[in-house]
Order: structure tokens, then C-alpha cells, then sequence
């Protein structure tokens, strides 16, 4: 690429940027105009925070532990999880300032081949692609029970119980639709590959779905716990913050957040994700403004610093493992 266009891009992107932070800005100000009430409603928990430092490992952990299996299980060359891990929690970082889109399908991709996979990238993509429709499917189910409990005003019991119930329900689902949905896509991918470079497909598509059924109910299950343990990190944030906001609106308020969250007209949805939040929370009854500003740009700065701390706090694994001179296999 020469300097031209990668100043237009490099300019692009700052405006996307700016777009971003300017909508986050406004939406702050819509909801508290008087700062200094957010600010006086900050009382640190250093115990939340811990907590929410460990959930969002965890929800770390399970995005990167199914982003591996799907890979190796489509035919990708087997790296050490350390480096799934790793590049998840780069690649997110980086979106937060570039774009989130751009990265889940190509950033991911570029992250393993510098590791030593030997994946084209096309079928990088496929993989990020699937993986998508699944982080799609469960927060569009779970719109459906947060109008439900909206609506019902059950007890806390009850909306939990319901809640993990439709996230087995999801997680089952993927057991009978990803195997065939992968050969779908497999397939798919075989054919624009060898109509973009004839001759370059050196073995014909799978004829069986590369993915078990058993392998699909583990990815599906993996996907439920990414999706628990981020309301857990998004409960204990507010937690540490002092934002007066139940869990129970927070959770049915998430789906709205998560889907803001795929819109990729500014980096990582700035700006765009905080207002599907404050829009959600607001609609469901909640009206501590204060509470919803500080709770939004706290999620905001908060889960960008654990990508950080995770990037970094692995770093001597890394480390340890490129000195052993280890190859791209799995040494779990």
C-alpha cells in the first residue's frame, strides 16, 4: 500500500474514532448533565474488581478455548492455547481503537499465522464467521426473555433459573446445527477459494462435517459460559464502581448491549454499545441516570484494561514457550 492511501485509511479511522468518542461523549451528557453526580456515586470495591478481573478470564478463556477447537477441527495447524488466548485478548484490544469486525476476521487470522499456523486466511474468516452467527443466536434469545421478565416481573429466582435454562437450550442447539453448518461452510469456502485461483484447492471439501456432534455441544456450551461469565464481569463492575443498577436489569439489558456491541461503524461499537445499554436499561424501568453513565463507561475503559492485563500477565508463558523452542503443536 503506498502513503496515500494509508493516510486516507490512518484518517479514516481517527474519524471513525472520533465519531465514536464524540457519541459516547453526548450520551454521558444526555444522561448526567452534572458530572460531578457520577462521580460522587464512584465507590471503589477492590473485591469486585478482582472479581470482575477473574470472570472476564473466564469468559476470556472460553472465547479462546472454542476459537481453538473450531479452528484445529476445520484443519487448522495445532498451537499451544497460550497463543488463542494471547491473540483473543490482542486482537480485542486492538478493535477498541481500529475496528472489532475487522479484527474477529482478519486480526485473528493475521495473530495465528505470525505463530506458525499454516491457516489461509480465507478459512479464518469462515471460522470467525460461524463463530459470530452463534454470538448472535443467544442474545437475540435472550432479548426474548428480557421482554418476558420485563413483562412478568418474576422473581429472582425464577428470571435465573429461566435464564440458564434458554442458555442450555442454545448451547443443545448448537450440538444439532453446527456440524452441519460448518460442511456447509467448508464447502462454501472450497468453491470461492477454487474460483478465485484454479488449480490452488489441492484436496477436495470434507465429505463428512469436520466438527462432531459432540464437539459442537462442547463449542455451543463454551459459547453459554463466554456469555455468563461476561454478565458476571458486567455484575461485578458495577459492583466496584458503586453503580446502583440490580443484576437482574443488567442482564436483561445485556442482549441489547451485545448486539449494539456487532455494529462496527465506530471502533469496538464506541459510543453505539453505550447507548443500546442506556436505551435497554432505561426501557426497563431503570432511572438513576447517574448510575447507567457510570456504569456504561465503566464497562468501556474497564474491559479494555483486563484485555490489557491479560495480554501482559501471560506475556512470561509466552515467553517460556517461545525459549523452548516448542512447534505448532498442542502441548496443553
Amino acid at each position: 500500500m503506498s502513503a496515500a492511501p494509508r493516510t486516507r485509511t490512518r484518517l479514516f479511522s481517527a474519524a471513525k474514532f472520533t465519531l465514536g468518542l464524540a457519541l459516547l461523549i453526548l450520551l454521558v451528557r444526555w444522561l448526567a448533565p452534572d458530572l460531578s453526580a457520577v462521580l460522587r456515586d464512584i465507590h471503589l470495591d477492590l473485591a469486585a474488581l478482582a472479581l470482575a478481573v477473574l470472570t472476564h478470564a473466564v469468559a476470556t478463556a472460553a472465547v479462546s478455548l472454542r476459537w481453538k477447537l473450531m479452528v484445529e477441527a476445520m484443519g487448522g495447524t495445532p498451537l499451544p492455547y497460550i497463543i488463542y488466548f494471547r491473540a483473543f485478548a490482542l486482537t480485542k484490544l486492538v478493535g477498541n481503537v481500529t475496528s472489532s469486525l475487522a479484527m474477529d476476521l482478519i486480526g485473528r487470522g493475521v495473530a495465528l499465522r505470525s505463530a506458525g499456523s499454516e491457516q489461509g486466511l480465507g478459512l479464518a474468516m469462515t471460522q470467525a464467521v460461524l463463530e459470530r452467527i452463534f454470538d448472535v443466536v443467544l442474545p437475540l434469545a435472550m432479548v426474548a426473555w428480557a421482554l418476558a421478565v420485563h413483562h412478568l416481573q418474576p422473581s429472582d429466582a425464577a428470571a435465573a433459573a429461566s435464564f440458564l435454562l434458554i442458555g442450555l437450550a442454545i448451547g443443545g442447539l448448537s450440538a444439532l446445527v453446527l456440524w452441519p453448518l460448518t460442511r456447509v461452510a467448508l464447502r462454501l469456502y472450497f468453491w470461492a477459494r477454487a474460483w478465485r485461483r484454479p488449480g490452488a484447492l489441492a484436496a477436495p471439501a470434507p465429505a463428512t462435517p469436520p466438527i462432531s456432534r459432540g464437539l459442537a455441544a462442547q463449542v455451543g456450551m463454551l459459547g453459554v459460559l463466554r456469555y455468563v461469565a461476561v454478565l458476571a464481569c458486567y455484575i461485578t463492575i458495577a459492583w466496584a464502581l458503586g453503580a446502583a443498577l440490580a443484576p437482574t436489569p443488567i442482564a436483561a439489558a445485556m442482549p441489547i448491549g451485545q448486539l449494539a456491541a456487532l455494529i462496527g461503524v465506530t471502533p469496538g461499537a464506541l459510543g453505539i454499545q453505550e447507548a443500546g445499554w442506556a436505551g435497554a436499561l432505561r426501557f426497563l424501568g431503570v432511572t438513576d441516570a447517574a448510575a447507567i453513565a457510570l456504569f456504561v463507561v465503566g464497562v468501556r475503559l474497564l474491559s479494555a484494561l483486563f484485555f490489557l492485563f491479560h495480554y501482559l500477565v501471560t506475556w512470561p508463558l509466552e515467553r517460556a514457550r517461545a525459549a523452548g523452542g516448542d512447534p505448532p503443536a498442542d502441548r496443553r
